[in-house]
């Protein structure tokens, strides 16, 4: 008798098919009723998903012989990328994962499996995406796809609002005032940011609380240098998923702009807003990653440990949704663990620790925590997924993660 799996092989072989071996693992949780999640069944089977939400995280098997090594989350929308090829799935209304190739006045609304999107290159270095534009970073520049109703593709919105590229108008490098190497690239909601390796910062886009931090306010679809205390600093990476705006120099010191209503700028002003960039003084050691939702600050310094500050859910329970100053998170909360990385959505945080164990905790909006419920989540939970995991994209109604 032939085993099932002896009659799989075989029939695979007769065909003269090579079976891929598995390379990644990438799960998604969160709205699926977008596409963004990249698993035809949750959109077309309603049965798999409660109100169009997966509510524990799962894996998404397209990408299981794709070798992704990055992931990005936007709104209702997902990009992922192996070493040389770029995939989209989700929402497309402002061709957040590009259009038809051949033709850009036909396109469809939204993609439920993965899209692949040609990026000029043969290797992507960086993705990152906002709102519904992306940011794009190869060895031969750096691209953007997407909405530009506020310039947040580099391209004047009065003559684009959207960027796309196509067989006939292929997409072109962005340009930016500076002679050196773009080394980071970075999407908030609706504005974009590059480091050079100089460590300088320069930013497009929607500017209304200062998120473009260069001395004014109003849409600015031209990248211009970050101004203020920034300068002479020499910034290795800009972060934040919404207004707030954060960035990490090569020794550790953290600058901030854009929306500090919230306490976010932890005693360097009193300001709402920032049009221009503040260094923000911390007795917390060098830090070495650093990030914002829309209202709070995560940070992880070189010790490995967890700092948070501002108004939400900080992960220190009930009690403790607003603190002024930065305040330690306790080693427990991460198994006792030093924490490597650390990041946020609009409305939640997570933390991997050193075995590779991520941790998560907030607002949980659209089941996007993956915990089985949309509760919130007041103290960091381990989020059990097969493996090590080298990173999470979490987005503002779904999340990532790429596990080993």
């Amino acid at each position: 008798m032939i085993s099932r799996w002896q009659t799989t092989r075989f029939l695979s072989n007769s065909a003269g098919k090579t079976r891929k071996n598995v390379d990644c693992a990438v799960y998604g949780c969160g709205l699926s009723a977008s596409g963004a999640l990249a698993i035809p069944k949750l959109v077309a089977n309603s049965d798999d998903v409660t109100a169009g939400e997966a509510r524990f995280p799962k894996r998404i098997a397209y990408f299981n012989t794709k070798s992704i090594k990055f992931i990005s989350s936007g709104f209702g929308f997902s990009l992922f990328a192996s070493k040389n090829r770029l995939y989209g799935a989700g929402i497309n209304n402002r061709f957040q994962i590009g259009g038809q190739l051949t033709n850009i006045n036909k396109y469809q609304d939204y993609y439920i499996s993965a899209k692949k999107i040609n990026i000029p290159g043969d290797e992507i270095l960086e993705i990152s995406s906002g709102r519904a534009h992306s940011l794009i970073r190869t060895n031969l520049g750096v691209f953007a796809i997407g909405d530009n109703n506020f310039g947040q593709c580099g391209r004047n919105p009065e003559n684009m609002d959207y960027v796309v590229g196509s067989e006939e108008s292929p997409l072109l490098p962005l340009s930016f005032p500076t002679s050196e190497p773009i080394i980071s690239i970075h999407c908030s909601m609706d504005t974009s940011f590059v480091v050079d390796s100089s460590g300088a910062v320069f930013s497009f886009g929607l500017n209304e609380d200062g998120q473009c931090g260069n001395e004014a306010y109003g849409i600015q679809w031209e990248p211009a240098k970050v101004r203020g205390d920034v300068e002479g600093s020499k910034i290795q990476k800009v972060s934040g998923s919404t207004d707030t705006l954060l960035a990490c120099s090569e020794n550790g010191e953290i600058f901030i702009w854009g929306q500090t209503e919230y306490g976010q700028a932890a005693g360097a002003t009193d300001e709402i807003q920032l049009n221009t960039s503040r260094h923000v003084a911390n007795s917390l050691g060098p830090i070495i990653c650093v990030d914002s939702t829309q209202s709070s600050v995560v940070a992880r310094n070189s010790r490995g440990n967890v700092f948070v500050w501002g108004v939400g859910v900080l992960g220190m329970g009930p009690e403790a949704e607003s603190l002024k100053t930065p305040t330690q998170m306790d080693q427990p909360l991460f198994d006792g663990k030093m924490v490597t990385s650390v990041s946020a959505g609009n409305s939640c945080m997570s933390a991997i620790n050193e075995d590779g164990r991520l941790f998560i905790w907030g607002e949980n909006r659209y089941s996007s925590l993956g915990l089985g419920h949309q509760k919130r989540q007041l103290f960091p939970y381990q989020l059990f997924l097969p493996g090590d995991v080298r990173k999470a994209a979490l987005g503002p109604d779904h999340s990532l993660f790429l596990v080993n």
